[in-house]
């Protein structure tokens, strides 16, 4: 007599739970030194700015190796739905202005104590940033993976530490019509170029360091291998060309002076130039006096305030 086996369909008691997913990732960002690559020290800071056109008003989690994170919990989540009924709802045209565009300030603080950003408690390591990010998401949901992890640098600021035989430039941008009225320009931004043989053209120059202003129209730039050249014995010179770039002219507002940082739109790619910020901003315009400057390696050589003065 033979066994006939009987089978029936799979049911849930049938399953065993081996994982499942305790929260979802909003958007996270790994702040990295944009000369050494590592991430950054001290104690930097993240703001949700907003959500499209929905103020966000919320601080990122802080977490090892200058990670910050948003989780799709709470009042974020609602907030991601409204957002996700507003990109549905736009007219074609305006699909560029993406609804669902995460606008983050980042910035450092010298004293915990005080939450918001202040010039004054500004450690000036590094100059601050403000991003918008286009994270994943279905209908308002991301998906449970590290597809919204974001990887941004950060540039010198004027108190950058450098090394004793560092070759860098410092300077101070200034807008108007002489040194004695003139005003710092906040978030200028930089470009030091290999000159060409023929007539000065930054498109086909070789970029050679970049350097973000900070709100006091300060800067350094570092100047590493690319350069300076290397071999057994240095030049006793070096001819670079230096180019400036500015922001729309605007008066730099003393209780929130990081309203007037540039938004950087970086999209929704892990890493670009936008998000290394060697791309230059929308609405900069970059100014007619390009500076030659013949330096020496291994020294902090400054530029002068009248070489720096734009109208």
């Amino acid at each position: 007599m033979s066994a006939v086996a009987i089978t029936r369909p799979l049911g849930i008691d049938d399953t065993v739970q081996v994982s499942r997913v305790s929260h979802r990732l909003a958007l996270g960002i790994q702040w990295l030194d944009a000369l050494t690559g590592m991430p950054v020290p001290g104690d930097w800071v993240n703001d949700l700015e907003a959500i499209g056109s929905r103020a966000g008003l919320q601080r990122f989690e802080r977490h090892p190796q200058a990670r910050q994170a948003l989780r799709h919990a709470g009042r974020l989540a609602k907030l991601l739905q409204l957002a996700a009924a507003d990109k549905a709802a736009a007219p074609p045209a305006e699909v560029a202005d993406d609804q669902t565009n995460f606008v983050v300030r980042a910035f450092a603080r010298r004293d915990s104590r005080h939450v918001t950003y202040r010039s004054d408690n500004d450690p000036r390591q590094y100059v601050p940033r403000r991003l918008s990010l286009t994270p994943v998401q279905s209908e308002g949901v991301p998906p449970s993976s590290v597809a919204n992890i974001r990887s941004a640098w950060l540039w010198p600021g004027a108190v950058y530490p450098l090394a004793a035989n560092a070759t860098a430039i410092r300077g101070c941008v200034r807008r108007g019509v002489a040194l004695a009225s003139a005003v710092a320009v906040p978030w200028a931004r930089l470009v030091v170029t290999r000159p060409g043989a023929g007539p000065a053209n930054f498109a086909t120059e070789t970029q050679l360091a970049w350097a973000h202003g900070d709100d006091r129209g300060e800067f350094v730039m570092l100047l590493g291998t690319q350069a300076v050249p290397g071999g057994v014995v240095l030049p006793a010179t070096m001819d670079l060309r230096l180019w400036v770039f500015l922001p729309p002219a605007a008066v730099l507002d003393a209780v929130d002076p990081l309203a007037s940082l540039p938004l950087e739109v970086a999209g929704d790619e892990p890493l670009n130039d936008v998000l290394r910020g060697t791309a230059i901003p929308a609405g900069y315009l970059m100014q007619a006096g390009f500076i030659d400057l013949t330096l020496p390696p291994g020294v902090v050589s400054g530029v002068s305030d009248a070489d720096l003065l734009f109208a």
